[in-house]
């Protein structure tokens, strides 16, 4: 078990809950599971959560959608973007991971239909969840960042050739912009190569 998951348990017994009645870890995936009383108390201890969207259920159309997203590609796109997410969160500053969050987040929702939020919630921790939690709060503090892109490309099934960071601008080939449009809608302005 990860330190973080234990401070917060830790964080959850001091608050008055009782491990094993009102919360628990999953042995088999690490998850933190919660009775009403554990659930109260979290949303007590961070107020600035939404739980209740967090608690939300991924709904069985999803696993049809993403099962044809990666037919589709030929290539499981949503596990290659998670660990693409999960590693630039803790590499970049967080200004820049408000930003590359933002961006990945919404632009994928929108174009697939798929809550890439609610998918990347099922595969952390709950201190990181905070800690994502946070970032997406602070969108007003957001610095540019452009690897979004060449993440989306990549996991998509693209080269990382496919994308060219260039003067501040994002060059794409033909490949890269035929991947990057079927796994993202947005405000881009992406030019190909």
């Amino acid at each position: 078990m990860h330190q973080h998951v234990v401070e917060i348990c830790q964080t959850l017994a001091q608050a008055g809950a009782v491990p094993g009645a009102d919360f628990s870890i999953d042995p088999t995936d690490g998850g933190l599971r919660l009775n009403e009383l554990g659930y109260r108390l979290l949303a007590q201890l961070y107020p600035d959560i939404d739980w209740a969207d967090v608690a939300r259920v991924i709904q069985p159309n999803w696993r049809a959608a993403i099962k044809q997203l990666h037919k589709h590609l030929g290539i499981n796109f949503f596990d290659r973007i998670l660990d693409c997410i999960q590693q630039r969160v803790t590499d970049l500053p967080p200004t820049q991971s408000a930003c590359y969050l933002t961006q990945i987040l919404t632009g994928v929702e929108h174009r697939t239909g798929i809550s890439l939020y609610h998918l990347l919630l099922r595969t952390v921790d709950v201190s990181r969840f905070i800690y994502i939690e946070n970032l997406l709060a602070s969108a007003a503090e957001m610095e540019s960042c452009n690897l979004w892109i060449g993440d989306l490309v990549w996991a998509a099934g693209g080269d990382r050739e496919d994308v060219d960071y260039s003067g501040g601008d994002v060059v794409l080939t033909e490949n890269g912009l035929k991947l990057f449009e079927q796994v993202w809608a947005g405000d881009s302005s992406v030019h190909e190569l």
